[in-house]
C-alpha cells in the first residue's frame, strides 16, 4: 500500500491579520459569493450515458463491464475531476481492520451464528466485525451503512432472514466498499451472494425417506411466495421424478406449529396410509408431530417426520427429537468473511455461492422397515419388482 506523507504548515493567524488586513478582505469576498459543487457518481454516469451501478463497477475496475464502457466512464470521471470513495479513502487512511455486518434479523437467529462464523475467519486476519440491525427497514439500513462508513469499515456483509432475493445496495450508499450478501441473495447476479442449498436439502430429504422404505410421503410447506419453500419443494420434486414417485400431497400455508398440526390432521383424513412427512421448517415439523400423536399415530414407527433449519428450540426440544437440515449459517459467515478478504486483496467473487445443508438425524426417523431403495452415495437405484 502506498504511504502518503502529509506536510502541515502552521500559520501565525494573529500576525497575518495585522500585516495583511486589506488583502484578506479582498481575497475572501469573491469566495463567499461563489459555490462549488463536487461532482458525484451520478454526474459521471450521466456524462458517460450509463447507469450509476455500471459507473461504479467501471470505476472500481471490475471485469463486469466492457473495456469501451470502462474507458468512457473513466474519461467522464477525469473530465469532471471525480474521485471514487476508494481513491479518496486510500489517500486519507489505511485500512481499519473493521467489517460491518448489517442484518435484518429480529432475534439473532441468523445473524449471531453467521457473526460467529465470520469472526473465526476475520480474527485470523486481524479484522473485527461491527454488527448493526436494520429490522428490515431500508431507511435504517442506509443510516447504519453511513455510520459504519464513518467508522472507516473496510467492507460490508449483509445478512438476510428470508432467502428471498433482495434489492442490491445503492452504490452511492456503499461508497465503493465491497459488499457480500448472505442468506438473502442480491437481485443483481453479478453481486457476490452466499446462500444455503435449499434445493439440495429438499432432494436429500426425499432420498432419505425413500431409502427407509417410506412410500406415502407428503410435503408441508410454508408460504408459497417464500423462496425457501419453493426451493426445498423443488428439490423434493427432483428426487420424486428420478424414481418415478409422487408425493401424496403438497400443502402450503404458514411457518408455524399451528399450521403443521392442522396440516397433519388434513393429511391423515385424506391419506390414511401416510407414512412420512417432509416439513419445510422445524416449526411446521413439531406441529405435525403433535398432530400425528394426537391422532394416535406413532412417530417414527407409523409416520416418519423430517424438518428443516435445525433450530434448537424446536428440533432438539421436540418429543421425539426432529431429524432436520442445518442451514450451515456459521459456514456461510466464514465463507462471506473469506470472500470479503479476497475482495480487499483485489480478487472479488461474483454470482451466487451455495453452501450445503447437512442432515441431522434424530428420533423422528428410523431405520428402514421395508425393502429400501439401494444406495450408492446420494443417488438411489430403484429395484425392479
Amino acid at each position: 500500500m502506498r504511504k502518503f506523507r502529509i506536510h502541515f504548515r502552521i500559520m501565525d493567524t494573529a500576525s497575518t491579520q495585522q500585516s495583511q488586513p486589506t488583502r484578506r478582505a479582498a481575497h475572501t469576498a469573491p469566495t463567499s459569493s461563489r459555490t462549488t459543487t463536487k461532482p458525484t457518481l451520478s454526474d459521471v454516469a450521466r456524462i458517460a450515458n450509463v447507469s450509476i451501478a455500471t459507473a461504479s463497477k467501471a470505476l472500481n475496475r471490475t471485469d463486469r463491464v466492457s473495456a469501451a464502457t470502462q474507458r468512457a466512464v473513466i474519461d467522464a470521471a477525469e473530465r469532471l475531476g471525480y474521485r471514487t470513495p476508494t481513491e479518496r479513502g486510500r489517500q486519507q487512511r489505511q485500512r481499519s481492520g473493521l467489517v460491518g455486518l448489517i442484518t435484518s434479523d429480529y432475534n439473532g437467529r441468523f445473524s449471531l451464528p453467521l457473526l460467529t462464523g465470520a469472526e473465526s475467519t476475520l480474527g485470523a486476519s486481524n479484522h473485527a466485525a461491527l454488527l448493526m440491525s436494520s429490522h428490515g427497514r431500508p431507511a435504517l439500513e442506509k443510516s447504519h451503512i453511513d455510520r459504519l462508513a464513518a467508522h472507516g469499515v473496510d467492507g460490508l456483509i449483509v445478512v438476510g432472514n428470508t432467502t428471498n432475493a433482495r434489492p442490491p445496495l445503492d452504490p452511492q450508499t456503499t461508497m465503493g466498499l465491497p459488499v457480500i450478501y448472505t442468506y438473502d441473495p442480491s437481485r443483481d447476479p453479478n453481486d457476490c451472494s452466499i446462500v444455503c442449498d435449499n434445493v439440495g436439502a429438499g432432494a436429500q430429504a426425499i432420498e432419505y425417506l425413500l431409502s427407509l422404505g417410506r412410500r406415502y410421503i407428503a410435503i408441508i410447506a410454508g408460504p408459497e411466495d417464500f423462496q425457501a419453500a419453493k426451493d426445498r419443494a423443488r428439490g423434493a420434486w427432483q428426487t420424486f421424478s428420478i424414481y418415478d414417485f409422487s408425493p401424496v400431497d403438497v400443502l402450503f400455508d404458514a411457518w408455524s406449529e399451528e399450521w403443521g398440526e392442522r396440516a397433519a390432521r388434513v393429511l391423515l383424513d385424506r391419506h390414511p396410509h401416510l407414512d412420512a412427512i417432509y416439513a419445510l421448517s422445524d416449526e411446521i415439523a413439531r406441529g405435525a408431530v403433535r398432530g400425528l400423536l394426537a391422532a394416535g399415530k406413532r412417530v417414527p414407527q407409523d409416520v416418519a417426520v423430517i424438518g428443516h433449519d435445525n433450530w434448537y428450540v424446536f428440533a432438539a426440544n421436540a418429543h421425539p427429537t426432529l431429524t432436520t437440515f442445518d442451514n450451515n449459517i456459521a459456514m456461510i459467515g466464514k465463507t462471506a468473511a473469506q470472500f470479503l478478504l479476497d475482495a480487499l486483496a483485489g480478487r472479488p467473487h461474483h454470482g451466487v455461492t451455495t453452501i450445503e445443508c447437512p442432515m441431522i438425524v434424530r428420533e423422528s426417523t428410523e431405520e428402514a422397515r421395508r425393502t429400501p431403495l439401494e444406495s450408492s452415495g446420494r443417488i438411489f437405484e430403484r429395484q425392479s419388482g
